[in-house]
């Protein structure tokens, strides 16, 4: 299970990275904007899920910002979202890091095609 959680915050960094880099300034300069700090959505999202977040993800989700925060709890793996403006959790799913991974592979060949 703990190779599952590394696999599962690697390709979340890696995520982060992407969305960092397609979404670009306008996305630094609204999250910068939110009272909900990347931080403080963790202890949301640790409170939550009763696990220890790994991370932060400010991402634009069915037309929305949000903060996807990942949390390992007894080896498994839950995503929690939560609202940037209010700290509202938006909603906890469990996740698998080798289908987070296939999902995230498919979301930059999608990308790599966009561009070709």
């Amino acid at each position: 299970m703990k190779n599952q959680t590394t696999s599962f915050a690697t390709v979340t960094a890696a995520l982060a990275l992407v969305s960092f880099v397609l979404m670009g300034q306008r996305a630094v300069a609204r999250a910068i904007a939110d009272p909900i700090s990347p931080i403080k959505a963790m202890k949301i999202a640790e409170g939550s899920a009763g696990g220890k977040a790994g991370m932060a993800i400010y991402e634009f989700d069915d037309g929305k910002w949000i903060y996807s925060v990942p949390v390992a709890k007894a080896g498994k793996l839950s995503e929690v979202e939560i609202d940037p403006t209010t700290g509202k959790v938006l909603e906890t799913e469990a996740v698998d890091a080798n289908a987070e991974a296939k999902e995230f592979a498919a979301a930059l060949n999608k990308l790599a095609k966009a561009h070709s």
